[in-house]
């Protein structure tokens, strides 16, 4: 499982796969990503992710041409085919590629270096849904293209680990008094009945699972409302879940010292986590 990758035109097993140190992704971080959920051997929402990719290369000057964005739906059947892959994830990771020598400049004729490969990440059952998640808030320091799915992604790991180790689920980030996303999620409260998410801008990643949760939401006369969000409100709200393409709708029953809904999984939480997963059912 998982041991054939793609990189850079070829398959070959994960154990020989390597690249140059002079690699600018290595060196600067310079590039972005997509992780990609695969249900039943499918690939979920690909013109979405690849969507999102293709905007990320031109947010940084990478020609999305020279990475042939229209192939990667075939490189990733041949890696979930290879890998007989039935529900998991794939990773696509695409750096400005190799210059030397280092310079914070690049050179615009640089070829990508472009990685495909399956991953495997804890995905939470019904029942651990069902008893709810704690999280903590933090302000949000990271750089302020976080629209960008940047490999670049240091504050988020310490935002991460932070929670990680305080016993927390994620860590909730607020910027100039304002709620921005989680470490590694997308954010909805329910206030009064009706379901928030704060508004797409820089400080945040246009997340598909988010994109989805709206549209499904829609589609099922539903409403989410896109708003600022206040640090207060955010503590108020009577409701708080996160999103993420690993785990589409994790309740928030505790944010530090503040218990949500009384410690308690909220209705609307339920009917929304209900609502993508016979979505994802129906496949």
């Amino acid at each position: 499982m998982d041991n054939i990758v793609f990189l850079n035109g070829k398959f070959i097993d994960k154990s020989e796969a390597s690249i140059s140190i002079m690699d600018r992704g290595f060196l600067f971080g310079d590039g972005v990503y997509e992780l990609i959920p695969v249900y039943k051997s499918r690939i979920f929402l690909l013109d979405k992710h690849l969507a999102r990719l293709k905007s990320s290369l031109n947010h940084i000057n990478i020609d999305s041409e020279s990475v042939d964005i229209n192939n990667l739906g075939e490189v990733i059947n041949g890696i979930i085919e290879k890998n007989k892959i039935l529900d998991s994830f794939i990773y696509v990771h695409i750096t400005r590629g190799p210059q030397s020598p280092r310079n914070h400049v690049y050179q615009t004729n640089l070829k990508p270096t472009i990685l495909v490969m399956g991953e495997n990440y804890n995905i939470f059952s019904k029942d651990q849904i069902m008893r709810g998640f704690q999280a903590t808030v933090q302000t949000d320091f990271r750089w302020t293209k976080s629209h960008i799915k940047s490999i670049s992604l240091l504050g988020n790991v310490l935002l991460k680990n932070h929670a990680n180790d305080n016993n927390f689920y994620e860590t909730l980030l607020i910027r100039d008094d304002l709620l921005t996303e989680g470490a590694a999620s997308n954010v909805f409260i329910v206030e009064g009945g009706n379901v928030i998410t704060p508004k797409l801008s820089e400080n945040l990643l246009p997340g598909v699972t988010r994109d989805l949760i709206i549209n499904l939401a829609r589609q099922s006369d539903k409403q989410v409302f896109e708003e600022d969000i206040s640090s207060d409100r955010l503590i108020s709200a009577d409701e708080i879940w996160c999103s993420s393409s690993t785990n589409y709708v994790v309740p928030i029953t505790k944010v530090d010292d503040v218990i949500i809904q009384n410690g308690k999984v909220g209705d609307t939480t339920k009917e929304f986590y209900n609502l993508v997963t016979k979505f994802i059912q129906e496949l």
